[in-house]
């Protein structure tokens, strides 16, 4: 059974599904930045500056540490911003739930509204059928 909400009903659990599509993808996405961060930790920690020696190693050394620390800032701008991202995400996902579910509930109305009005004609069909048989009877 169709309703004039069905069609609406569809395109806003569609919009619904897109978001919820990209909010996942967003957060994989965090979970992924996360995990890098994480293992640039662990090498930086892994990372011996020679205290003696050759002068252009120890440049080597600390000029690989400043690349690293960098890359760590610039995946933590880059979380910083997946987490604007997810709120905003979060929150159009809660808006188009809302519409969606608005949706549904006029159109579980409509489908209760149909329902009535059927059972009400065939209440008045059969009230036509008893009396056809009822004046039928009386005249054999």
């Amino acid at each position: 059974m169709r309703s004039k909400f069905t069609s609406i009903a569809k395109v806003r659990k569609q919009q619904r599904d897109i978001i919820e599509t990209h909010l996942a993808k967003a957060r994989f996405e965090k979970h992924e930045i996360k995990q890098k961060i994480i293992s640039l930790y662990k090498d930086i920690d892994k990372i011996k500056t020679p205290t003696s020696g050759n002068i252009f190693l120890m440049n080597i050394a600390r000029e690989k540490l400043v690349i690293m620390r960098k890359a760590k800032d610039i995946l933590n701008e880059k979380l910083f911003a997946k987490n604007i991202e997810i709120d905003k995400l979060k929150e159009q996902y809660k808006l188009t739930n809302i519409e969606f579910e608005k949706i549904k509930y006029l159109e579980e109305q409509d489908f209760q509204e149909s329902i009535k009005k059927i059972k009400k004609e065939e209440s008045l069909n059969m009230d036509e059928i008893a009396n056809m048989l009822f004046i039928n009877k009386g005249r054999n």
